[in-house]
């Protein structure tokens, strides 16, 4: 089973922030990014399957790389992005709320945990379908970290993921083992 996450392209909520709102699409650069991460996948991985998060951003760039694969795209609806920034502001962002010692924080109990819970929710039924294949999961920063913070089990540090950076895990000999993390070898053509 291989399992590759890639964040989304840059969108006008990275450019623009808030003014920008939440489902807000990609920008030219972020389309570009885009097409060059479909491109090098094309070149490198053979993926059997692509999920994304129904936001506009996660959506375009999915459809943006499975053209370039010529595969469809499913769309699930727990891939989503956290709208409340569970990370800021807060100290409680630390062992031991995530790892099962302590019980969180009441405000971290209502957003942080039932995010991880239908993003676990949304991985466990996408590897479940797709066991011995490889499985492209296109969607958010957080998205992405909270996925691998379940795979390992740990949910009590960041994971960097630049616009389309890619991860690739690989269950083998019984755990997950990351072969590489926010790759942005695509990028290499001349957008950066």
């Amino acid at each position: 089973m291989n399992l590759l996450l890639a964040r989304h392209g840059e969108s006008e909520w990275i450019v623009r922030g808030d003014e920008a709102g939440f489902n807000s699409p990609l920008t030219d650069r972020g389309r570009r990014q885009a097409r060059l991460l479909g491109r090098w996948l094309a070149a490198n991985q053979k993926i059997d399957a692509i999920y994304a998060s129904p936001l506009i951003r996660a959506r375009d760039t999915a459809e943006i790389v499975a053209a370039e694969l010529h595969l469809p795209v499913t769309l699930d609806h727990d891939l989503r992005e956290f709208e409340v920034p569970y990370w800021e502001d807060s100290d409680d962002y630390a062992p031991p709320y995530f790892n099962g010692s302590a019980a969180a924080p009441a405000y971290l109990a209502e957003t942080y945990l039932p995010f991880k819970t239908r993003v676990q929710r949304a991985a466990q039924r996408i590897l479940e379908a797709h066991a011995g294949g490889t499985v492209l999961i296109v969607a958010h920063g957080g998205t992405v970290g909270t996925i691998v913070r379940c795979l390992l089990g740990v949910h009590n540090f960041g994971v960097q993921t630049d616009p389309t950076g890619l991860h690739r895990l690989r269950w083998n000999g019984g755990r997950w083992n990351i072969e590489f993390m926010n790759r942005l070898d695509h990028l290499r053509e001349g957008i950066e």
